[in-house]
């Protein structure tokens, strides 16, 4: 897939109202703060990616709302993606007609890598959770509906746990009446029909995932990679956990076991990389997972999304930079953001949010 043409408008601290990068490597050059990252969100955004940070955050200080148009061309032929950002939501538009994010999906998109990818090795679970389930939900629209009616169970879940607990003099649980109790059960049947699904999904993913991981970081550096699931339940004994851990969960207000809890672990050599790996390597592996969601995403389009690499050079060594950059010179197109350039394909300077050849 290629990105023909951007136009925006109010995107932060873009001015430039067209970018149109060539096929092949393009590298967009400027120093700190001068727009390099908002515009490579805003490819991002305009072709269906994930809303990074607030919504508001991605519209021009005083103004109402943005707007981005992406023209690109697939295997397909050509397509029109449109996104209008205004602090009530955003609305998408493929091709002139209102389109859902369900809809969008079927194109290839963008995958971005960057430096705050190393949050995904040493970053809280919910970091590792977001990347799965982001991936997951790009290519199966079943995994994003399952996601969907399992978070709405967990909220009506949560919000009987916090309305049914009852302390006594000594601070112990009491439990909760009945009432509360056959609410709970008909929440806890919901988690288990759709949670299970979301196991299953992700084992299933992390399957095809966990190789191309491996090969991502046997290119960039030395060392044998691992992906594994720790997940708080076993599908076949989510209800019965589920009502194990009642008094508890009633105690804190909260859902303690499920596909919301459960983590990706990060195996290097055998052991945890977030513990016992160097940051060069946790920045190895941050890269290697993002190449390999590329590569999956690839597979399954049977067409190789747009790369988007921001601070391209950043705690790279020689060998890192030169494997980043053989893999983003054999793509259609891939455009790449840093201080320098990487002395290869055209270069685009940025300056406060203005942009020239």
């Amino acid at each position: 897939m290629r990105l023909l043409r951007l136009r925006q408008k109010n995107f932060r601290n873009l001015f430039t109202p067209v970018f149109a990068p060539g096929p092949g490597l393009t590298t967009v050059v400027g120093g700190n703060a001068q727009g390099k990252t908002n515009l490579l969100e805003a490819i991002e955004l305009a072709l269906g990616g994930e809303l990074r940070n607030g919504l508001a955050e991605r519209i021009a200080f005083g103004q109402g709302e943005a707007w981005l148009h992406a023209e690109i061309e697939t295997q397909f032929g050509n397509s029109r993606l449109e996104v209008k950002l205004s602090r009530e939501g955003r609305e998408h538009r493929l091709n002139e007609a209102p389109a859902s994010l369900r809809e969008l999906a079927q194109l290839p998109g963008a995958v971005l890598l960057g430096p705050d990818d190393l949050e995904l090795v040493l970053g809280p679970p919910e970091e590792r959770r977001r990347f799965l389930d982001v991936l997951l939900s790009r290519f199966s629209a079943r995994y994003r509906s399952m996601l969907s009616q399992y978070n709405r169970a967990l909220q009506q879940r949560n919000a009987v746990l916090k309305s049914g607990f009852r302390p006594t003099s000594r601070g112990q649980g009491e439990g909760a009446p009945s009432s509360t109790r056959a609410s709970i059960g008909i929440w806890n049947h919901e988690l288990v029909k759709y949670g299970s699904e979301i196991l299953s999904l992700r084992r299933r993913m992390l399957a095809k995932l966990t190789p191309l991981a491996r090969e991502a970081y046997r290119e960039l550096a030395p060392g044998e990679l691992n992906l594994e699931l720790s997940e708080t339940t076993d599908p076949d004994r989510f209800l019965q956990t589920l009502e194990d851990n009642l008094q508890d969960d009633l105690q804190r207000g909260a859902t303690s076991v499920g596909p919301h809890r459960d983590d990706l672990v990060i195996l290097l050599e055998g052991r945890e990389a977030a513990r016992f790996g160097s940051r060069g390597e946790c920045r190895s592996i941050a890269l290697a997972l993002r190449l390999a969601e590329h590569r999956l995403l690839w597979q399954h389009y049977e067409e190789a999304p747009l790369l988007l690499v921001d601070e391209w050079h950043s705690e790279l060594d020689n060998r890192r930079r030169g494997a980043l950059l053989a893999y983003a010179q054999s793509l259609p197109q891939a455009i790449l953001a840093g201080l320098e350039t990487p002395g290869t394909g055209a270069v685009i300077e940025i300056e406060a949010g203005v942009w020239s050849v």
